[in-house]
């Protein structure tokens, strides 16, 4: 090789990464936390004030990974290219829990071989609400964690 090009390693330098929070955005910090904390049985972790001004983040109870509220003003104007999933053992009484939240149903879907629900929260970020994926996962959550609108 050349004095220019870049050697090999032969002790490659080892790291560590993970996905660690999922992003949504919304207009109105307080309101994000309020309807996804309910959403999602939700907990919120604190930050340091500076940065708890565009950011919250909500731990959720089944898992490592943090759900990362953002404050934009930037207007929603089409498609999202990622969104949530959640599973549910009764897709119609979750999406009416999720309405009383202030989720409204955007599409329901029954042509792909699953029959969900896409919504939309109260900013126009979109989510879907399907049948068990994990049933095994799922039964480990507590039935009635959720069983009112106010959480």
């Amino acid at each position: 090789p050349s004095a220019s090009s870049p050697r090999p390693r032969a002790d490659p330098v080892m790291h560590r990464s993970r996905l660690c929070h999922v992003v949504i955005d919304v207009p109105d910090l307080e309101q994000g936390v309020s309807f996804w904390s309910a959403a999602l049985n939700a907990t919120e972790e604190s930050l340091p004030e500076q940065i708890s001004r565009i950011y919250r983040r909500l731990r959720l109870p089944d898992s490592e990974i943090r759900l990362l509220l953002q404050r934009t003003g930037d207007e929603k104007t089409s498609k999202e290219r990622m969104h949530l999933d959640l599973e549910t053992d009764d897709v119609e009484a979750e999406v009416a829990r999720l309405e009383a939240l202030g989720a409204t149903r955007w599409d329901h879907q029954a042509e792909r071989g699953w029959d969900f629900w896409v919504l939309r929260d109260p900013w126009g970020n979109e989510f879907c609400v399907l049948q068990p994926m994990f049933p095994e996962l799922l039964a480990r959550q507590d039935p009635g964690h959720h069983g009112s609108a106010t959480g």
